[in-house]
């Protein structure tokens, strides 16, 4: 177990190094958030204060959906691409044949941009508290377990297009696709109430609407829609059947570009 999290530490320490040599990255990193803030506090001030049923309005209720597409975007977004990079550059090769094995040298790559995605997502609810006033609630301590584990309940999805990359070198349209669909029907910019009724069943068959209720719940006191351990257990049985499923669609997924030579490397 030492081994494996010296490692896996080793390639964060990697990926971290990379990531601050480019710091104009880093900068709009920081910008982008607060500029995306500003845009939706001014739209919330034009609805009336009643909207949501929340302390913060409309305003508290964007803000978490507002976190969890900054968290989506970083990690469905970039992981594929940075996977991608290694790819084509050769680099991976290098975790193929190492003792850490294939999908352990896959999944480091992976532990880098879902660090920098949370602490992207905590970065932008510090500045809507901290710049616009955000009233969090007392409860706000309790959400970074929330966090915590749905980002196990998002990462299947991470691990999936991943494997596409593997296998296939693109899934550019594919990630920015799944971020838009969820912010759809995940109930990220407005209640799911307002989706055709047709389309509202997909709201119930991913984990990224109870995370998304669960954490509004916790951080502005929004009203949940289901009882609180209902959604606990929704994320906790997303995460506990998606991963294994997702981390045996990798290793199929290596074994096919080495097939068919999209991987060099055997």
């Amino acid at each position: 177990m030492r081994l494996w999290l010296d490692a896996m530490a080793a390639i964060v320490r990697r990926d971290a190094i990379l990531f601050l040599s480019y710091r104009a990255q880093f900068v709009s990193q920081v910008l982008t958030p607060l500029f995306t803030l500003t845009v939706f506090y001014y739209i919330s001030q034009i609805l009336t204060s009643n909207t949501i049923d929340s302390p913060g309005g409309y305003f508290g209720f964007v803000v978490i959906g507002l976190v969890i597409v900054q968290i989506l975007t970083i990690s469905i977004g970039i992981m594929p691409v940075t996977v991608r990079q290694e790819l084509v550059s050769g680099t991976i090769e290098r975790s193929l044949v190492s003792a850490h094995g294939p999908v352990n040298g896959i999944l480091g790559s992976m532990l880098f941009p879902l660090i920098n995605a949370l602490l992207s997502g905590t970065l932008m609810l510090v500045l809507a508290a901290v710049i616009f006033g955000l009233p969090l609630a007392t409860t706000a301590g309790l959400a970074v377990p929330v966090a915590l584990l749905g980002t196990l309940a998002f990462m299947p999805f991470a691990v999936m297009l991943v494997a596409m990359v593997m296998a296939f070198k693109q899934v550019s349209n594919a990630s920015g696709f799944l971020v838009t669909a969820i912010a759809i029907v995940g109930g990220l910019y407005f209640p799911i109430a307002l989706l055709p009724g047709w389309i509202q069943w997909a709201s119930d068959v991913q984990p990224f609407t109870p995370a998304t209720d669960l954490l509004r719940h916790l951080l502005v006191g929004t009203p949940l829609v289901h009882p609180f351990a209902i959604e606990l257990l929704k994320l906790i049985a997303f995460a506990a059947v998606l991963l294994p499923f997702a981390f045996y669609l990798l290793r199929k997924a290596i074994r096919y570009g080495q097939r068919t030579g999209t991987i060099a490397e055997y």
